[in-house]
Order: structure tokens, then sequence, then C-alpha cells
């Protein structure tokens, strides 16, 4: 279990910081990336990114930092985390196509986007399923791992998950107006409210 965790921390220590960078360098500067579309920005953004996993890699063992241990009761809340965050993913990518998933309609340009306004299904109940599924999932993850570095891994992800998600409302707006605004007031950005939850349930 010690190796298994080991090479999960690794994977993750490697994978989630350039995941994040993306989001976080795509959305504030979007307009400039439409001018390169989809296939020019990620003609410039992989091999930054690979890069970036690749220094990671090379000083691997000090950004794990402490190895805590196999922890089972950890193990056990991890799992329902993963059980949370598993069960959202399918009610997500039934409505979002891949190339949604890939923000290729944020990188194209005005003339080449469509799409609709997703407010049906989980996006009823909150407007960043993916995102909050991610939380989840990295949470889990990290008390799988249970290192030193894969916690401030996890905290770090929270306020950037949460500027990403804010920066690409701004670009929602953009291209839905009034409507994103309407949806905004009515629908919470992570936190379900209960009446909403109840609603779900009952369509």
């Amino acid at each position: 279990m010690d190796a298994v965790r080991h090479f999960l921390g690794v994977v993750g220590i490697v994978t989630y910081p350039p995941a994040l960078l993306f989001w976080f360098v795509v959305h504030p500067w979007v307009r400039l990336w439409r001018r390169l579309g989809p296939a020019g920005t990620y003609f410039v953004m992989v091999p930054v990114l690979a890069s970036l996993g690749s220094l990671l890699f090379q000083v691997r063992a000090r950004l794990l930092g402490a190895d805590l241990g196999t922890n089972w009761p950890l193990v056990g809340v991890a799992l329902v985390f993963y059980a949370v965050s598993i069960s959202l993913e399918p009610t997500y990518r039934r409505q979002l196509r891949v190339t949604t998933l890939l923000g290729i309609p944020e990188l194209s340009r005005p003339s080449r986007r469509n799409g609709t306004l997703l407010t049906d299904g989980v996006h009823r109940v909150v407007r960043h399923p993916r995102y909050l599924s991610v939380v989840i999932g990295v949470i889990g993850y990290a008390l799988i791992v249970n290192y030193v570095g894969l916690y401030v891994v996890a905290l770090a992800a929270l306020p950037t998950l949460f500027v990403i998600a804010v920066l690409e409302e701004r670009e929602l707006i953009d291209r839905f107006g009034e409507e994103y605004r309407a949806y905004q007031r009515e629908v919470p950005r992570f936190i379900p409210r209960l009446k909403k939850l109840r609603e779900a349930d009952r369509c």
C-alpha cells in the first residue's frame, strides 16, 4: 500500500498544478487566446505545462514532504468523497460535450462559438458541478495518499478553483448576457440549497 500511495502522490504532485495553471492562465486572458484559437492555445500551452510537470517530477520528493503513513480510517472517508465525486460526474458529463470540457467554446472566436446555457439536471442545483466534483475528488485523493504535499495541493486547489470559476463566469456573461445573470441569481455556485435539492429530486 505504501508503494501505491507514493505512486499516486507523485502522479498528483506532477499533474494537479499544471492542470489548474492551464485554466488559471486561459480564463483571465481568454480574448487573447481566442486569437490563437483552440489548436493554437493548446500548441502553446501543452509544452509549457509538460515542462512544468517535468520540473515538478525532478523535485517530487521535496514536494511530497512527509509521509504520514497508510491510514485506513482516512481511506474510508476518502472512498465516501470519491463516491460523491463519481456520482456527480456522469450527471454533468451527459450534458457537457468533450469539446466543452476541453474549453473549446471559450477558446473559439465568437463566429465559431455555439451551444446553449446549461440549466437542467445537476446544473439546476449548482452552477459548477464539474469544479465541485474536482474539489471533492482532490480531497479524497489527498486523504488516500496521506502525504503533506498532497494536502497542500488540495488546500491550494480550493481558492484556485474558486477564482477560476469566477473568471469563467465572466466569460459566460460575455457569451450569454442577462440569461446567465438570471441563472446566477437563481442557482448557487457550489453549495446546493436544500430547496433546489428537493426540486431536483422531484424531476
